[in-house]
């Protein structure tokens, strides 16, 4: 392997593993405790019981007309509760309130309204909640938690559908899944003589978006057809089916440049291209893999959109003429999942399908797929879109990664404010994309390197971070009341040189970075040949590692994370290596429930104490591969890691004959500095080697966030936290430790099956003097204190320069 290094650039980043027996540690149980202070008492209680009894008592009389209508066929009950007992703590004696019994396998999953929603099979279970409320002292916690109790009505949000050319109504219709395979064929086969016996309504297919999700697709002549289903409780939701759209517009530019050919004996890495098809042109014909995959004719094609999706991919920089990615090019497989919207519609079901069908056949040759097209819908704040869940179910059976565009808003025109991230870009397993000016020209609404007039934002359902990441995707403005596009370069259906703005330019460019970076990489388990496991984890945490916002950019961290994600990720040769006043540490593993980690040694190296006192700056990344749930509204996400890194005094022996002690050693004195509670909200003057732009608040180290960063410097510490945190000899520590929520809980004890998490966390310390030794006696600790580490590996034939 020949490497061209800059010289104070060339010492490659570090994977060390827990020690065993050592690291590990097992979770202790509390005690009982006092019931919490909003659990009601006395009159009050007996007051709440009564509502509810009324509740259940109007909510009986709906139940029991409805499972008349169909034998067999359960119906659903929710039951609102109130912000204070949402915590995973109360909601066992919740659901086993209202399940009347331990394995709460009547419990089929949350609205995005916070309603815990149960099955109901008879009547009798209505008369077993009934006994529950009536003994309310000894369910007092579950009747205070309790705001109301009612049948579930289907979510049908169609009031401002309009109709397909055709004159019908095109709809998407869920049932619930009830979590047992004879209950859900049944209900199957009702709904489908319902729509059978009904001439207005038209089965056009059902849509795989899970292995647990199906949605049917059908075509109505009426929306008053649908009462059609009134009666029938399975129904969870119907809803408009959302079109696919691609908007573009071209402005052509002198006539085009010479860009490399593939070389020959070359083993080029492979990028997935799932768009509109890629034109027949002499710049990018030699770089496609094999023929294209579509299951479209050619006539109904539009290849004008992935012709210049491809080539930003592998022509980004030498188009713009600068440096954006510093990327090689790639072989490009032609993924033609959406025609010509002109001469062919496509529903987010096809979408699905197609994207579905080429991933599968192809997964094992194509690791990175870039997506930069979607809905227009907006996502919601509570649930996670259907094409979001399809696509992470995608990526988790072929394990693959695809990097998705945010999606476009032309609020802007009318002066309004940008919309959220579109459907789809919510994808959890995804990395989403927004755009970032590259210039501003006379008309233009952004500066240079600040959001794109266009851009959607986020952030995503929940509060988790979306868009990841932006980049370079063309600027916008208003002349005369006109629009005007300050594009991006790259190649239009005939070879020219055209220019284009959206966010689905900026992707290619993070799409890029990614394939290069994990065709370098040899991490993970290897073949016959020498070749690593693809790991997503690994990749995702690197590059949000890696990611900075531009220095441009002063905006408060929030307005930052929610327009701009982490920032623009690095170049994947600067991601690879550190200099020698810096280190950067690479934890890949799995957690198992019921265990956490726990390192009492981390190496916080001797060399960054100043005046007896820690100072340096502290970056630490954590990605985790949750548990995914459809179904649980804003629960989707089931699992989460929680990471601590700081200072304590001493280690302590524990006494392990308590029942509540399971670990034998333990910590006094410990504080975790990814705080924000202990850091100056005064600005401080910025230190050399620690721009503005790599200064994040650790707010957003939020719970069930599947992504977490922290970046902080210690010399941000309020006074008093310093006296108290950093003075040496103080000691260091690492913990990482799992939650889980009750639902997936349930279901595992339900199933026998044992949870964990896979994860990665990378530390980075940095010296902001750069003078001080920190690569060599990190790795020195390191060793001293046992720890199994290494050099990151990379492959053998590839050329790195870092000049």
């Amino acid at each position: 392997m020949k490497l061209k290094m800059k010289k104070n650039k060339k010492l490659p980043i570090k994977v060390f593993e827990k020690r065993e027996n050592v690291d590990d540690r097992f979770t202790e149980g509390g005690g009982g405790g006092n019931p919490p202070k909003w659990v009601l008492k006395g009159e009050e209680l007996h007051e709440k019981a009564n509502v509810l009894l009324e509740n259940l008592n109007n909510t009986r009389e709906k139940i029991e007309a409805k499972l008349g209508y169909y034998q067999e066929i359960p119906t659903v009950i929710k039951a609102k509760v109130n912000e204070d007992a949402i915590a995973k703590s109360h909601r066992t004696d919740l659901n086993t309130f209202l399940t009347a019994n331990k394995n709460n396998d009547r419990f089929i999953g949350m609205s995005n309204n916070q309603e815990l929603l149960i099955r109901v099979d008879n009547s009798n279970q209505l008369t077993e909640i009934n006994q529950n409320i009536q003994h309310f002292q000894r369910n007092d916690k579950a009747i205070s938690g309790i705001e109301s109790i009612d049948a579930f009505e289907p979510d049908i949000e169609i009031n401002e559908i309009e109709k397909e050319k055709d004159g019908k109504y095109l709809l998407k219709i869920q049932l619930f899944d009830f979590n047992n395979y004879q209950l859900n064929d049944a209900t199957l086969k009702v709904f489908k003589d319902l729509i059978d016996k009904n001439q207005d309504i038209n089965l056009i297919k059902t849509v795989k978006y899970t292995e647990r999700l199906y949605l049917h697709e059908v075509s109505v002549d009426s929306l008053d057809s649908l009462k059609t289903f009134e009666n029938f409780s399975p129904v969870m939701s119907i809803e408009p089916m959302p079109t696919i759209e691609v908007v573009e517009d071209d402005f052509f530019l002198e006539p085009t440049i010479n860009v490399p050919q593939p070389k020959g004996g070359v083993n080029y890495p492979i990028v997935g291209v799932l768009d509109s098809g890629i034109a027949d042109i002499p710049q990018l014909n030699s770089w496609k893999y094999g023929k294209r995959r579509t299951n479209y004719p050619t006539e109904v094609l539009n290849a004008s959109h992935g012709t210049f999706v491809a080539g930003i991919i592998n022509f980004g920089d030498k188009l713009e003429r600068t440096d954006y990615t510093k990327t090689p090019s790639f072989k490009l497989l032609d993924a033609a999942v959406v025609p010509n919207q002109r001469k062919e519609s496509i529903t987010e079901g096809d979408l699905i399908n197609n994207i579905r069908e080429v991933v599968e056949l192809n997964k094992d040759e194509v690791k990175i797929w870039n997506l930069s097209i979607g809905t227009t819908e907006e996502t919601n704040n509570s649930k996670f879109s259907r094409l979001g869940i399809a696509l992470d179910d995608i990526q988790d059976k072929n394990r693959v990664l695809i990097v998705k565009s945010a999606g476009n808003c032309r609020n802007f025109l009318d002066k309004k404010p940008v919309g959220k991230i579109a459907g789809g870009a919510d994808s959890v397993r995804a990395l989403t994309v927004g755009s970032i000016a590259q210039s501003k020209k006379e008309y233009d609404i952004a500066g240079y390197n600040h959001p794109s007039p266009f851009s959607r934002i986020g952030p995503g359902p929940v509060n988790i971070i979306k868009p990841e990441f932006v980049h370079y995707g063309g600027n916008t403005g208003i002349k005369d009341n006109e629009l005007t596009v300050n594009g991006v370069c790259s190649f239009s259906v005939t070879g020219e040189l055209t220019t284009k703005s959206g966010t689905s330019y900026a992707t290619p460019r993070v799409t890029a970075i990614a394939a290069d970076l994990n065709s370098k990489l040899n991490e993970g388990k290897e073949d016959s040949e020498g070749n690593a496991d693809f790991d997503p984890v690994l990749l995702k945490a690197l590059l949000i590692h890696s990611a900075k916002y531009p220095n441009e950019v002063d905006l408060p961290i929030n307005d930052k994370l929610n327009q701009m994600g982490f920032g623009i990720p690095n170049t994947p040769e600067e991601i690879l290596y550190n200099n020698p006043h810096e280190i950067t540490l690479i934890l890949r593993d799995t957690l198992n429930k019921g265990e956490f980690i726990e390192i009492l040694d981390f190496p916080f190296p001797s060399c960054l104490v100043h005046n007896n006192q820690y100072h340096g700056q502290i970056s630490v990344t954590m990605v985790n591969h949750p548990i995914l749930q459809e179904g649980q509204g804003p629960e989707y996400c089931q699992s989460d890691l929680q990471v601590a890194l700081g200072t304590y005094d001493k280690k302590k022996i524990r006494d392990t004959s308590s029942p509540t002690i399971k670990n034998p050693i333990g910590r006094e004195g410990a504080k975790n500095l990814l705080t924000s509670s202990i850091y100056s909200k005064k600005k401080v003057e910025e230190l050399k080697g620690f721009s503005q732009s790599e200064k994040l608040l650790v707010q957003y180290g939020n719970k069930y966030y599947p992504n977490k960063k922290y970046t902080v410097d210690l010399s941000e510490l309020t006074a008093a936290s310093k006296e108290k945190y950093l003075k040496n000899p103080k000691k260091w520590y690492f913990k990482l430790e799992g939650v889980y929520r009750e639902f997936t809980e349930e279901k595992a004890g339900n199933e026998g099956t044992n949870l964990s998490q896979d994860f990665c966390v990378i530390i980075t310390l940095k010296d902001p003097s750069q003078t001080k030794p920190v690569y060599d006696e990190v790795s020195q600790l390191l060793e001293s204190n046992n720890f199994i580490h290494r050099n990151i590996k990379v492959r053998q034939d590839i050329n790195i320069s870092l000049d």
